[in-house]
């Protein structure tokens, strides 16, 4: 049975609920100032912390909680006789019920791109870190709760078993959830915190990347098997409140597999970067055709044909749309997994046919916020982890081919070919390095990556655009081509336009050369290395 209750809150988000509630079956609750005050407001009574312990709140509000009466009450075991003496001896009233939530560190330090040092220090909570740490080790007696969206599920369970609402396997969950809590809320303050050096004008300096970081994930799903049968995996969601899990969501099919995911996401990252309703068709983890047209239908169409042979068993990614019509001409190939924005009634119902073709949702690119843009990359090695900022330019109206874009050649690109180009720079961008790409004003006609050299790389993709007819052919590279022999071989497949990063010291040569092909080139001046 619940007795007594200590609540202690910087979130009040269903407080009024959760006071009427314990008022109702009889608990008595202590609680510290601000959340006693909203509490009597709404005319719930409450102890004070200060009442309770007989020692007044001070230096601000910074030592309240931190006395034995309040840390005597959490880990006090119930039926120990010597516990018990103590109990009865110092004034100690067991506590059952705690309800904490942490001041906003991380908000404070998030919400501006330099916080001030004294928000940042007043905003690390010292007594609710304890209180939680208390009560979840002695969650034998005690039941710990840190979220308020934990508040209806609590008075559901006063008003099914007054007498006994929480049994020692949910008590336990709770605790293990207050454990995870404290756990990312101090890891974010350490992390935060050796993100800045200070002087002795308590001025702050960011530095790029901090001293100490971590990762906390949460255990989204179990999955099918890893990168090969014999691997057993799992998906866990970052727990960090900026990061962002676009391809969470499975709508039909069978369960996913580590490679469905990577798939996905190489496909969600793509889209990011290309205009609305276009289409992406990947195989291991890089396109292999792609299609950016008016209509999500016209889209599919053009990166199928771009490698048909290559993208069966692939999946289709589309920033848009799927109608009943797209649907059919979908399902006469054989696919892994769909994604799209929407699915009308009539493809689902036509995707359904093919039992184990997963469906995925994508969340519209147009409604994304830039905290939800991709944050970090993560890489692990043998004992270790590499950290980058994600090579995100922005989205297709924002996109940005390079800080220093120049044409180098004597012949200028037209507009046309500087679209096609646009388009082939992206999807260069979005392949494992070496990486070259043939393309037009429409699609993908033919794709190289993942060479060991980028002659290979351009070989690769001319011989997939061999099988197309087009009357315009640009080249995206993702580095710089380091000799001219490359340039021979895209004016051979009739290529008249190239956009690579530059930075070659040979770059004369191959400007040489493209002005003898009469070939226009641009020089972005950044590169798109994926390893």
């Amino acid at each position: 049975m619940i007795k007594r209750a200590l609540i202690s809150v910087s979130d009040k988000t269903g407080l009024i609920e959760l006071g009427k509630a314990l008022k109702h079956f009889q608990v008595e609750i202590i609680s510290t100032g601000g959340t006693a005050a909203a509490l009597r407001e709404a005319n719930i009574e409450t102890t004070s912390v200060s009442d309770y312990t007989g020692f007044p709140e001070m230096m601000e509000g910074r030592l309240k909680t931190l006395h034995p009466r309040v840390h005597g009450a959490l880990l006090g075991k119930r039926h120990d006789p010597q516990h018990e003496k103590d109990a009865m001896t110092y004034g100690i009233k067991w506590v059952d019920l705690v309800v904490v939530n942490l001041y906003p560190f991380e908000k404070v330090a998030t919400e501006t791109k330099k916080p001030a040092w004294s928000s940042l220090i007043e905003n690390i909570d010292i007594g609710g870190p304890a209180m939680i740490r208390a009560a979840a080790k002695n969650h034998e007696y005690v039941t710990v709760v840190v979220q308020p969206k934990d508040y209806k599920d609590i008075i559901q369970r006063l008003k099914q078993s007054p007498q006994n609402p929480f049994d020692l396997a949910y008590r336990y969950k709770l605790a293990m959830k207050a454990f995870r809590h404290t756990a990312i809320y101090d890891s974010s303050v350490a992390e935060h915190l050796s993100q800045y050096e200070i002087d002795e004008t308590k001025e702050l300096q960011r530095k790029n990347f901090p001293l100490y970081h971590s990762i906390h994930g949460k255990l989204q799903q179990d999955l099918r098997y890893g990168e090969n049968p014999h691997q057993k995996a799992a998906v866990y969601r970052l727990t960090r409140p900026q990061e962002y899990f676009p391809v969470s969501q499975s709508l039909q099919g069978k369960e996913l597999s580590f490679n469905n995911f990577l798939d996905a996401d190489a496909g969600w990252r793509c889209l990011l970067e290309l205009p609305p309703k276009s289409c992406v068709i990947l195989k291991h983890n890089n396109p292999c055709g792609a299609g950016w047209c008016e209509t999500e239908e016209k889209s599919y169409v053009q990166a199928w044909k771009a490698d048909s042979e290559s993208a069966f068993g692939g999946i289709v990614a589309i920033s848009g749309h799927i109608e009943g019509r797209l649907a059919e001409r979908i399902v006469e190939n054989f696919f892994e997994i769909i994604c799209a924005e929407s699915f009308s009634v009539e493809a689902r119902e036509i995707f359904q046919r093919k039992k184990n073709l997963r469906l995925m949702h994508l969340p519209k690119v147009g409604d994304l916020k830039d905290e939800q843009r991709p944050y970090f990359d993560f890489r692990k090695v043998t004992g270790a982890y590499l950290l980058q900022d994600t090579d995100y330019l922005g989205s297709f109206n924002d996109y940005v081919l390079g800080p220093d874009l120049r044409c180098v050649t004597e012949k200028n690109p037209s507009d046309e070919e500087l679209r096609a180009l646009r388009m082939g720079w992206i999807i260069a961008k979005n392949l494992k390095s070496n990486a070259v790409v043939i393309a037009n004003g429409e699609q993908t006609l033919g794709i190289g990556c993942g060479d060991v050299n980028r002659k290979f790389a351009t070989q690769s993709a001319l011989m997939r655009s061999a099988n197309l007819e087009s009357k315009l052919k640009v080249c995206g590279s993702d580095g710089f081509f380091p000799f001219p022999d490359s340039i021979e071989l895209l004016k051979q497949a009739g290529v008249t336009a190239i956009i690579q990063p530059g930075g070659s010291m040979r770059d004369q040569q191959v400007i040489d050369a493209c002005n003898q092909s009469k070939i226009s080139m641009l020089f972005t001046g950044i590169r798109h290395f994926r390893h």
